[in-house]
């Protein structure tokens, strides 16, 4: 049985690996996959659990669940399983599709396609002349507000604002109580990739990072998003110049993976 799986296994694997979206190419003669779906109970952090209907355990050994960052594009191989459920540790967000095998037959076709892709924000811009601006991220809205931190009634998710030497920080919402008396208890981190740090790593979560490039927020309930941050060109007469922010929101709660800017 393992001598055939790894036969199969190298069989589908070479096919996919060279062709692209060549999934409906595939001329196997077992039943396509159903049911196929992310299980949003038990995917959290990296670990994105893709679940799906089982075939008759007379018919099939096993199944492959493959992945790829886009829509199309090459597919590569997540895992292989002989039960319905596939566990991945995910690098980045992204598309998965499930394929039953048995000696070296394979489904006639991929199943239809699951993702974790996240929810693009609307740009915004925002006036700033070294006084903090708050923000917020309006998730039905999938965009972003900006307000005043100082305010009682804007309950800010980060600030921008100086240090003591006129540098812009990115602070979370609640770093300065007060002065920002309504902020929400968040964290941000700086830390590269496409996946955030884990809710317990105490040395990539900050209470402040620099302002500019790429950063993580982990909002308080739990959800978390990958935004940008850059300023256009100052204008040296008013000392005035433009935030500008752009990113995405995870929207299954607790995953923790994305994809490029």
């Amino acid at each position: 049985m393992k001598i055939l799986i790894a036969i199969s296994l190298l069989a589908v694997i070479a096919v996919f690996s060279g062709c692209g979206d060549s999934a409906t190419e595939i001329t196997g003669t077992l039943p396509i996959v159903t049911g196929v779906t992310i299980d949003t109970l038990t995917s959290r952090g990296d670990t994105v659990v893709v679940t799906w209907t089982a075939l008759d355990t007379t018919l099939v050994d096993g199944y492959f669940v493959w992945t790829r960052p886009n829509i199309e594009g090459n597919w590569s191989l997540a895992v292989t399983t002989e039960s319905n459920v596939g566990v991945h540790i995910a690098n980045q967000s992204g598309f998965y599709g499930v394929m039953a095998f048995a000696g070296i037959d394979n489904s006639a076709d991929m199943s239809i396609t699951v993702n974790t892709k996240t929810d693009i924000l609307s740009e915004i811009r925002q006036e700033y002349a070294l006084r903090p601006v708050g923000f917020r991220i309006d998730v039905e809205g999938d965009s972003l507000i900006a307000g005043d931190p100082t305010s009682l009634e804007f309950q800010q998710q980060f600030v921008v604002a100086p240090n003591w030497i006129g540098e812009r920080y990115i602070f979370r919402g609640d770093a300065h109580p007060e002065l920002w008396p309504s902020g929400s208890r968040t964290r941000i981190s700086s830390i590269g990739g496409y996946v955030a740090p884990a809710p317990n790593d105490t040395v990539s979560w900050a209470d402040s990072i620099l302002f500019g490039g790429d950063f993580f927020i982990r909002l308080d309930n739990n959800y978390y998003c990958m935004l940008k941050g850059s300023h256009t060109f100052p204008d040296t007469a008013s000392m005035t110049d433009t935030l500008v922010f752009k990113g995405q929101i995870q929207p299954l709660m607790g995953l923790r993976v994305f994809s490029e800017l």
